[in-house]
């Protein structure tokens, strides 16, 4: 017997989508030297405002789609990691009897630890499941409010009302121009002195890293810094390990967090 070739038109198919592939391959390259260049330069220049993905809508329907059974959590590296997070990172810069913003709850892993400190606290999302997961995970607690915004807005929450603000595995899923556009909206609710700790991408860019797993939206460290000072916030630090000797980073998905002050 003889073997059974691929026919032509299968053949025809495979050249089809290999010259789409390759034509992908290239338009990102393109586009990472675009971005890439940006951030050096440290503009939030064509390439970020043009940046397709992680709109608002995109992201409504896509963690309201989200399977939340694991809260969250699956993101998290290692219950020391995240004990480490909580203990170095949120606890040093969320004042204790704060009141306190949360940008993006999940399934509210660190909605827990920022409750045990705040005197009241406000939690923000633009999908409504997370709102709902955590207002009956914390449904005995009587000092949180659950807010829906637009994405790229804080509309609902009133102007120097907060003392601190806390985001963290969400502004990576945020375009660039939104990410703008939520330090401006951090500026007008924070109250003179608040803190802002914001995690986000630091330079990973289409091309690097598995930057296409995971839902990630351009930007680095001193784009970021320079888009919070040019809304009216201090950078007081940027860090991307903790605990001692830093044992515990963000290496896995090169992101970082930035502390800014009103």
């Amino acid at each position: 017997m003889h073997a059974v070739g691929a026919s032509p038109a299968t053949g025809v198919r495979r050249m089809l989508h290999a010259a789409s592939r390759i034509r992908t391959r290239v338009r990102w390259a393109l586009q990472d030297r675009r971005l890439t260049r940006e951030q050096r330069h440290v503009e939030l220049g064509r390439a970020h405002r043009r940046w397709r993905g992680n709109s608002a809508s995109e992201n409504r329907a896509r963690w309201d789609g989200w399977d939340w059974s694991g809260a969250g959590e699956e993101w998290t590296a290692s219950p020391e990691w995240k004990q480490a997070l909580i203990d170095d990172v949120l606890a040093r810069w969320i004042p204790r009897d704060s009141v306190v913003l949360e940008i993006g709850p999940g399934g509210g892993r660190w909605t827990e630890p920022l409750l045990a400190l705040a005197s009241r606290m406000i939690v923000v999302d633009v999908s409504e499941k997370p709102l709902e997961l955590c207002r009956q995970r914390f449904a005995g607690a009587s000092n949180v409010e659950y807010l829906r915004c637009g994405g790229s807005d804080l509309a609902p929450v009133a102007d120097a009302s907060i003392e601190a603000v806390w985001s963290f595995d969400v502004l990576v899923h945020v375009a660039p121009a939104d990410q703008a556009s939520y330090l401006g909206e951090i500026a007008r609710v924070l109250v003179p002195g608040g803190v802002a700790v914001l995690h986000h991408a630091d330079g990973r860019n289409r091309g690097l890293l598995p930057s296409r797993q995971g839902w990630r939206a351009p930007m680095s460290r001193e784009l970021f810094a320079a888009l919070a000072r040019e809304r009216g916030l201090r950078v007081e630090c940027q860090f991307d390990s903790w605990g001692p000797a830093g044992r515990y980073d963000l290496s896995a998905f090169a992101d970082a967090i930035t502390v800014c002050r009103r």
